[in-house]
């Protein structure tokens, strides 16, 4: 069986990476499909996914030659793989296709334990193979800014920071994975979560202790609160929920300024401490006519780019999968010691009722 490495020297030299996409589902439809005609030197060449009918649709909307009902089909056809199926899959198809010499880009979240992390690296590493994580916000302007900044101590020793994601739930899904557990590993907090704590972990370290809340009881959360302290010594809030629009933005304080950095745009403001103004403006990038705004498609175009980049060169991606299992493992420690969250309706005895429901749906 070839490495991932000698199939692609085995091909012609210069060629277009060959590209499979497993899983049809919006995200893909959306996103993976539009960025990857984005990419130079890139061919989706085959479509994977059950409902056959659908990747049809899509292949004969972006010019895709095949498709396939069955991932094992197409392994020894294609130079790398995108997987974006049910969270369940992640790490039994990466893993498969990792050990046959295809490289993956496996969707966040990267598993649903650590474990399954661990395998899917040990994977990549007997594979020679490359492996990296769809945590597109690395590549937002913004984060970037905000981790230059951290890393260089601008703002001080950094001392609180408190994260709010939210949304009135409005992913256009194209199947009901996501609204269950067994499919899905949990509702918010694995999913948006797994961009929030990815970022909050990239920017600030490793969590030292925690304390975690949620609405779940008996299917998966739709509201979450986790309180955190870092091992640099910031304690902080993160709140997530798919029922309410929250401010989306991360705010750092710090002995010498405080920053607010959006978790959707490229706009950061800036208040040093003692000041009573602000700074506010967009991270911009040094070239002419460049785009205030990175959209969904774009930072995963630059996600796929970094990829292929790094299929070719034999250079690590910017998310490896060891980067990928950091905001997993921490969100397998919150559904581990979870407590009910309280919510502005409930009465103390619901309270009680809830805690006990929550208690046998975990």
């Amino acid at each position: 069986m070839n490495s991932g490495r000698e199939k692609l020297s085995s091909s012609k030299a210069g060629a277009p990476i060959k590209l499979a996409i497993i899983g049809c589902g919006a995200v893909t439809e959306l996103s993976h499909l539009p960025a990857a005609a984005k990419v130079w030197n890139l061919q989706v060449t085959v479509l994977v996914d059950k409902n056959r009918s659908r990747a049809e649709a899509l292949g004969r909307q972006y010019g895709v030659p095949h498709v396939a009902e069955d991932y094992t089909q197409v392994w020894d056809k294609v130079d790398a793989a995108i997987v974006a199926l049910p969270h369940c899959l992640h790490a039994p198809v990466s893993i498969d296709l990792l050990a046959h010499g295809v490289h993956v880009l496996v969707e966040k979240p990267m598993a649903l334990s650590g474990a399954e992390c661990d395998a899917i690296i040990q994977a990549a590493e007997q594979g020679r193979t490359v492996l990296a994580v769809g945590l597109m916000r690395r590549f937002q302007r913004s984060a970037q800014f905000t981790k230059a900044i951290l890393d260089t101590d601008w703002l001080g020793h950094i001392e609180s920071f408190d994260v709010q994601e939210g949304f009135v739930y409005n992913w256009p899904v194209a199947s009901d994975f996501f609204f269950r557990k067994e499919a899905a590993g949990g509702g918010v907090l694995i999913d948006t979560g797994a961009h929030t704590l990815d970022t909050l972990l990239w920017w600030l370290g490793d969590s030292a202790s925690l304390e975690y809340f949620d609405d779940n009881y008996g299917g998966v959360e739709a509201d979450c609160e986790l309180r955190l302290v870092m091992k640099c010594g910031a304690t902080g809030i993160v709140k997530l929920s798919r029922t309410h629009n929250l401010r989306g933005t991360a705010i750092i304080r710090g002995t010498r300024a405080t920053l607010e950095v959006s978790l959707h745009s490229n706009q950061v403001k800036l208040r040093p401490t003692g000041m009573a103004f602000d700074v506010v403006g967009h991270v911009l990038p040094d070239w002419p006519q460049a785009q205030r705004e990175q959209s969904y498609v774009d930072l995963i175009s630059a996600q796929l780019t970094d990829w292929l980049n790094a299929i070719r060169s034999g250079h690590s991606p910017a998310v490896p999968g060891v980067e990928g299992r950091r905001s997993v493992e921490l969100i397998e420690a919150c559904y581990a010691q979870r407590k009910p969250l309280v919510l502005p309706w409930m009465a103390p005895g619901m309270m009680r009722s809830s805690a006990a429901i929550g208690e046998v749906a975990r």
